[in-house]
């Protein structure tokens, strides 16, 4: 699930831009790395490796 949440982060706001949780908050930490490892992706990039992800997803349900 954090693939695709880093995914949907870069392609509809950028690059991570806010500060990370503080140490009591394990679920935003996890999310601010996921979306924060991406760096510079461009948004047209996550889009498309969103879609990847999605049809990895879907041919192993299949």
């Amino acid at each position: 699930m954090l693939k695709f949440y880093k995914f949907y982060k870069q392609a509809t706001v950028g690059p991570c831009n806010v500060p990370r949780p503080g140490f009591w908050d394990a679920v935003g930490k996890a999310k601010w790395d996921a979306w924060n490892s991406l760096g510079d992706m461009s948004k047209e990039k996550a889009m498309a490796a969103y879609v990847d992800e999605m049809k990895l997803v879907c041919c192993i349900l299949l």
